[in-house]
């Protein structure tokens, strides 16, 4: 309902067209010619009009039995189109005025998202679960969502069984088994409670960091979160809890060779041998293999035939080899998942760098483009592999990629391989401290920020295969970077602090991105400062590529 409310329905585009007595309704053409005949007008209030009727949708709230019933009682009492007439028959002298009323109680976004999911990830170990959960954290906290991921390999380490042997984690291990279901279990429990301790009003996301490779593990964390679902029930604030199983599946032997060596980092293998800690590892997801079940779609029903009043829904995603192959079951209502997905749909696997380098020095003169080759031909002569290239659309940043698409590629670089890539976007730009004078343009906050870069630079940094240089026209843009690649704490993004003159070099480890850096004196032409000039940026608003 646009002409109601900013918070368009969509019952009202579906109603508009399948029922020949909604207002908007537009009467397809049994002709060949136009849809209305000659002369007519859209005033003219005929059913072909695409004009809001007010008289019929007057009728249509007020209308007497028609065939023995009324609309009403034609429609479910419960629908969102029968509790609108509701709301305009209520009141005679001012029907629109009480639906515009009724739209602004229930259409507004914040009640519609507000929802408790769980993620319930599934997979053998190497898969990249902890990679994908990491990434997602990070991701929905840039954006303001409360999220917490609880891990059960980190529980069992903290109870003192870290740096244990493969046969821990073998079924024929009663004991072990136990001990491992019972750790899951309350990893679980614990992140209900941290879901139930949100603010009123608020959507949280609980991510349970987990193998849950058999079908009895999954079934019993569905029970958990019902008994939960039916406690909330009973709180009026609290908000209405779903879950969603996110299994990764890969059987690429790159992707496994690779994230086999990145385990080796973690605290279950401190100070061990290289080659001994391998063979562990792969005879532990041995282990796992043999009692793997894989998710199936009848598992999202095993709590239909529960006699409850209470409605938990139950989605799943399925990701093949790191994102070649993305599966969503039942997760379209969910408002709250929607960036999930859509990250979801841009991650892959692939080991690589990524390079976070100031366009400026610290007196906000532009660096010379002979820097940024230096660093491109490095990096890609210790990789054996080409390097894209993002800028931004200032003259200086331009100038940038021009000479940075000459650049020849290494030595050591394979001829074969896709030639560079050199984009210049222009959301990727800095804050505007300032507005217009005539009022149409605001200054821009951290927030503005994200939402302008989401699509076009942070997504599209998550799609590109290879590794990057990301030349950044501000700190500000460096921050966010960082905030989405590496993390920060509970505090504000405008408290990290970027290092002055130097590049941050982002390269992926298991869980996410390790941070370090190189320095951008020693690149630097002693007289670089007569051609470089201090740049004045364009105020940007929106993103656009």
């Amino acid at each position: 309902f646009p002409q109601f409310s900013a918070h368009p329905h969509p019952a009202s585009n579906a109603m508009a067209t399948c029922c020949p007595w909604w207002p908007w309704y537009r009467r397809p053409s049994t002709g060949a010619g136009s849809r209305r005949s000659s002369g007519s007008s859209p005033r003219d209030g005929q059913k072909g009009s695409r004009r809001f009727n007010r008289q019929s949708f007057l009728q249509l709230g007020h209308t007497k039995k028609t065939e023995g019933r009324n609309y009403f009682e034609v429609l479910n009492g419960t629908s969102f189109v029968g509790k609108v007439l509701r709301a305009v028959s209520a009141t005679k002298e001012e029907p629109l005025a009480a639906m515009s009323e009724w739209m602004e109680k229930t259409a507004d976004p914040q009640v519609v998202s507000c929802e408790a999911v769980v993620l319930v990830l599934v997979g053998l170990p190497a898969r990249g679960k902890s990679f994908i959960c990491g990434a997602v954290v990070r991701h929905l906290k840039l954006l303001g969502v409360r999220v917490r991921s609880f891990n059960a390999g980190e529980l069992r380490r903290e109870s003192g069984k870290a740096g244990i042997e493969a046969d821990f984690f073998s079924s024929s291990n009663v004991e072990a088994k136990k001990e491992r279901e019972r750790l899951a279990m309350l990893c679980c429990g614990r992140l209900l409670e941290w879901i139930r301790a949100a603010p009123p009003g608020t959507s949280s996301i609980g991510i349970l960091d987990a193998t849950n490779t058999t079908m009895l593990r999954r079934q019993r964390v569905l029970e958990t979160c019902f008994a939960a679902a039916q406690e909330a029930d009973h709180d009026d604030k609290a908000a209405p809890l779903r879950v969603i199983f996110l299994e990764s599946l890969c059987t690429d032997a790159k992707i496994l060779q690779d994230n086999y060596q990145m385990k080796l980092s973690n605290d279950d293998y401190k100070g061990a041998e290289s080659s001994a800690a391998l063979d562990d590892f792969k005879k532990r997801v041995e282990a796992y293999e043999a009692q793997y079940e894989p998710l199936q779609e009848s598992e999202l029903d095993l709590l239909q035939n529960r006699q409850s009043s209470v409605a938990m829904p139950v989605g799943s995603v399925q990701i093949y080899d790191g994102g070649q192959k993305i599966s969503c079951c039942r997760t379209g209502s969910s408002l709250v998942a929607a960036p999930l997905i859509s990250l979801l749909h841009a991650m892959h696997l692939t080991r690589r760098q990524i390079l976070l380098a100031p366009e400026t020095d610290l007196n906000g003169v532009g660096l010379p483009p002979q820097c940024f080759a230096e660093i491109l031909k490095r990096e890609e002569e210790k990789e054996s592999r080409v390097m894209d290239v993002i800028c931004g659309t200032s003259k200086h940043a331009v100038r940038i990629a021009q000479e940075l698409s000459k650049v020849d590629r290494a030595a050591a670089v394979s001829r074969s391989q896709r030639p560079r890539c050199v984009l210049n976007l222009r959301a990727l730009q800095g804050r505007t401290s300032e507005g217009s004078a005539d009022g149409s343009a605001a200054a821009e906050n951290y927030a503005d920020l994200v939402r302008r870069m989401r699509a076009e630079v942070l997504l599209l940094l998550e799609r590109l295969p290879r590794s990057v240089l990301v030349i950044c026209p501000g700190e500000d843009v460096r921050r966010v970077l960082c905030a989405h690649f590496v993390g920060c704490s509970e505090n504000s993004i405008a408290d990290l602090e970027m290092p002055a003159m130097s590049v941050l070099e982002l390269t992926r480890d298991h869980k996410g991105y390790s941070s370090d850096e190189i320095e951008l004196a020693e690149l630097i032409p002693p007289r670089h400062s007569i051609s470089g000039r201090r740049i004045s940026r364009p105020m940007v608003m929106g993103a656009m590529g």
